[in-house]
């Protein structure tokens, strides 16, 4: 992690000795300014055997670590520490993993070009198994579902699942007017809700039962990745019009500008352990959104993250997420302190140190200053 430091212990100690309490930040030795107050403490990190490249989706997997895909048909594993160990291929059928999940069995699942879903169990090891027609472009978005097994989407206009067998079954939602399906999640309700390329949601039971819902209304397109909200709804990212949007579970949809936080394509979206829903961005940013609509964005570009691609909670509590054109993988430590304590509320107007409370210095207190020529320095004049 990269900090900017200044000097600052006698002010510490100063601050102490009054008894005067200032929110501080992660930066030894100095109080928050306004805008720091809102910037989350961030770590991260990178391999330095770089055995992985451009690391994409994220997700915790069962043994209490995270698990991504990375380019290079690599499958990676991170520990809370942040070791990280990366996984070859020794089929020779996975070709660029994107999407990553873990599955009701333990393992962790993850999509593949050529109709291809993979499993990887947390030991290592890795089975295929083909979804579709080999020459459709693949699966894109996984669930853990449940009824026991996997959901995804395709780009062929089908929702399927696979058993933990590596059985598949889709069905076709392009005639609910579905088409290019994309994200996907599960629901407290017992079926699974997922985005459509066409400007819509998607609800499907585990019997293949379609339902759909237009979401244009609300200046809505192309909504990308979607999961179910801690307030009972389901939230969704539109890239395009730079909006997050809100469905309940009876099609009511609703969608917040995020534009004016300094969003820029919002994508990935996760559920924070702090209550909120976090997002990523195009212009190196991650975002947070209340259930109310109240939308902020930080910037990442101190922290040695670039593109920030997906992210998830952690078993840890934190935020964790994938740095695209760095190679790194990081977390955001939540909840965040705003100033106030609550989530979401502005930062507090800044308030300048009360230096007029510190009592004025006895000038005993410091050693005499000495006059007369320096000893070091034979030429040294006096004085």
């Amino acid at each position: 992690m990269r900090m900017r430091r200044r000097r600052g212990g006698a002010a510490i100690l100063v601050i102490a000795l009054l008894g005067v309490t200032l929110f501080v930040n992660t930066i030894p030795g100095r109080a928050t300014t306004p805008a720091e107050r809102q910037q989350p403490p961030i770590t991260t990190f990178s391999d330095p055997q770089h055995r992985f490249r451009s690391p994409r989706s994220i997700a915790p997997g069962a043994d209490g670590n995270l698990w991504f895909t990375a380019a290079y048909n690599r499958i990676g594993r991170i520990t809370l520490d942040g070791e990280i160990t990366a996984f070859g291929d020794s089929t020779g059928r996975v070709d660029t993993p994107d999407a990553i999940v873990a599955g009701p069995d333990g393992a962790l699942w993850f999509t593949s070009l050529h109709d291809m879903i993979g499993r990887i169990t947390t030991e290592g090891d890795i089975a295929t198994f083909r979804v579709g027609d080999s020459a459709e472009p693949g699966p894109l978005g996984l669930a853990a579902g449940p009824d026991g097994n996997v959901w995804f989407t395709s780009l062929s206009d089908r929702v399927g699942r696979i058993t933990p067998q590596g059985e598949a079954t889709s069905f076709d939602v392009a005639a609910a007017g579905l088409s290019v399906p994309t994200g996907i999640t599960s629901g407290p309700n017992g079926n699974l809700w997922f985005t459509s390329l066409s400007g819509r949601i998607g609800r499907i039971t585990t019997s293949g039962e379609v339902t759909s819902f237009d979401a244009t209304g609300e200046n809505i397109a192309f909504p990308s990745d979607i999961v179910a909200g801690p307030d009972g709804n389901f939230w969704f990212t539109s890239p395009v019009t730079n909006r997050i949007g809100r469905i309940t579970p009876d099609g009511t949809v609703t969608s917040f500008d995020a534009a004016p936080a300094g969003a820029d394509e919002p994508s990935a979206l996760a559920v924070g352990a702090d209550g909120n829903l976090w997002f990523t961005n195009a212009n190196n940013r991650i975002g947070r959104v209340t259930v109310d609509g109240v939308v902020n964005t930080y910037d990442m570009t101190d922290f040695d993250v670039r593109r920030p691609f997906d992210l998830t909670a952690g078993p840890d509590g934190n935020l964790w997420f994938t740095s695209l054109d760095n190679d790194r993988i990081g977390f955001l430590l939540l909840p965040i302190s705003d100033g106030t304590g609550a989530p979401g509320a502005p930062a507090p107007e800044y308030q300048p140190f009360p230096w007029e409370l510190i009592p004025e210095l006895d000038p005993g207190w410091f050693p005499p200053v000495p006059t007369g020529p320096d000893p070091r320095c034979a030429n040294s004049p006096a004085g």
